[in-house]
């Protein structure tokens, strides 16, 4: 059987921190700069939050195709360069110079779907292939870390790119055009770059369940686990929850407060930085006490977040930096055992099924979140709500709503079981007796991961 070596982990860290530099350059801020640039509305802008979500349906062939016939890795890189590539003509198309030609926005609503089709593909395979991969005692760890570089790569991407499009902005007619052409085409070549590096990482043969199951069987067969349908209602539930504000926060930090595109990203960037170095303590915890009270835990303070930014004035930078900060942190820890819960609970026969199940019922949560949302807010754009001299708009109503379907949501963790789980009481203990950051130790523990692949390559 074919061992996890500190090579295979070198080069998985690589192409994730390359991947999600694609990610951050093609995601987020500058994807919502790009709506605003091509002028979508608000639906619009909720039907592109969504595409993410509504493509994980085309896992349900893909992880039949791995069951039966294997080839994880092919299936993986293949798909993920095909996903990247199609941002070419996303890019030709959406930055053309004359938009009134053709309809843009719609051209690029299509590519930006296939796009994801293979981004859903290569992930339920990539899931899968690491799954078997990676042994369960460094599952935490791994990622943990795996993640932290990440993080880092997005971090330092978000702030090069957010300042470059300010300065093609001020110094060009068409900066704007100029600028997000030149994030685009590199985010293509880092996501090239990832597929360099996820190519030398080692495949397994996948186990093939005792007895073959027809298709239709095999799709039923995760909803006959009681505790798996249990998680699968918490995650529609939550994730609708979520995304019924999340892809709003941008365009209402834009729009509405009037903040510079240059303190967006700020704000994000610090939200990756804490989450950076959160993943770290996350990720111990996930090894030492498992995923479920983590989740309990940091999920009580990221119900709260949108009710926190109604109260966000222009006037008041520092509030929305403590926002960011603090939100990352806990946002880190929910990321990563969400992740960690689900491997843990999926049996091993089967696993792919269950995987694909999972992120098409959360997808479908996800992908409906910001559609109602938008049609919410479609709705309300005649009407002038006051609440003593504060015009309150149709993204705080969201804001509120999201609050509330957020705190209803989390209820339903508690009937969720992972093996060896531990109380929330228990996991804050561990964290009373955990030190506070040594400051003679600078911040190594960040740069570790960085430092050991240099120190790797130095031995060699």
């Amino acid at each position: 059987m074919t061992q996890f070596l500190p090579d295979d982990q070198r080069n998985s860290y690589y192409d994730g921190m390359f991947a999600n530099i694609f990610g951050t350059l093609t995601g987020g801020a500058f994807l919502t700069g790009f709506a605003l640039h091509l002028k979508m509305s608000e639906l619009m802008i909720g039907f592109l939050a969504a595409i993410p979500f509504l493509t994980t349906v085309f896992q349900l062939p893909a992880s039949y195709a791995i069951q039966k016939y294997g080839k994880r890795k092919n299936i993986c890189v293949i798909s993920a360069a095909a996903a990247r590539l199609l941002w070419i003509p996303i890019l030709i198309i959406g930055l053309y110079p004359d938009p009134a030609a053709y309809p843009v926005a719609g051209m690029v609503l299509f590519f930006i779907f296939l796009s994801h089709v293979f981004i859903s593909i290569s992930f339920v395979s990539w899931q899968s292939w690491m799954s078997d991969l990676i042994p369960d005692k460094i599952l935490g760890t791994f990622f943990g870390t795996r993640n932290m570089i990440c993080g880092a790569a997005g971090m330092i991407a978000m702030i090069v790119y957010g300042k470059s499009l300010d300065l093609f902005k001020f110094y060009f007619k068409d900066g704007m055009s100029m600028g997000l052409s030149v994030t685009f085409w590199s985010a293509v070549l880092f996501g090239m770059i990832s597929i360099r590096y996820l190519n030398k990482v080692p495949d397994l043969p996948s186990i093939s369940p005792s007895r073959h199951r027809p298709f239709q069987q095999s799709l039923a067969y995760p909803f006959q686990d009681a505790n798996f349908r249990k998680f699968l209602i918490f995650s529609m539930a939550w994730n609708f929850s979520v995304t019924f504000a999340s892809p709003f926060l941008t365009l209402y930090l834009l729009r509405e407060l009037n903040f510079s595109f240059s303190f967006v990203v700020v704000l994000g960037t610090l939200s990756a930085l804490a989450d950076l170095i959160g993943m770290r303590l996350w990720g111990r915890l996930s090894d030492k006490i498992k995923n479920k009270a983590v989740l309990q835990f940091a999920g009580w303070f990221a119900v709260f977040v949108p009710f926190w930014w109604i109260f966000i004035k222009p006037s008041n930078i520092l509030a929305p930096v403590i926002l960011h900060i603090t939100a990352g942190w806990f946002w880190a820890g929910i990321t990563l055992c969400t992740n960690n819960f689900l491997l843990r609970i999926a049996p091993q026969e089967f696993k792919n099924t269950f995987f694909s199940i999972y992120y098409i019922t959360a997808g479908i949560g996800a992908a409906l979140g910001p559609i109602m949302a938008g049609l919410f807010i479609r709705s309300l754009l005649q009407v002038n709500i006051t609440f003593y001299n504060w015009t309150v708009y149709p993204i705080v109503m969201v804001f509120l709503l999201s609050t509330l379907m957020r705190l209803t949501s989390l209820q339903l963790l508690k009937h969720i079981h992972e093996p060896e789980e531990v109380s929330v009481g228990q996991l804050v203990r561990v964290l009373r007796n955990i030190r506070g950051l040594n400051l003679t130790d600078g911040f190594h523990f960040v740069l570790h991961p960085f430092m050991e692949i240099v120190r790797r390559k130095n031995q060699k």
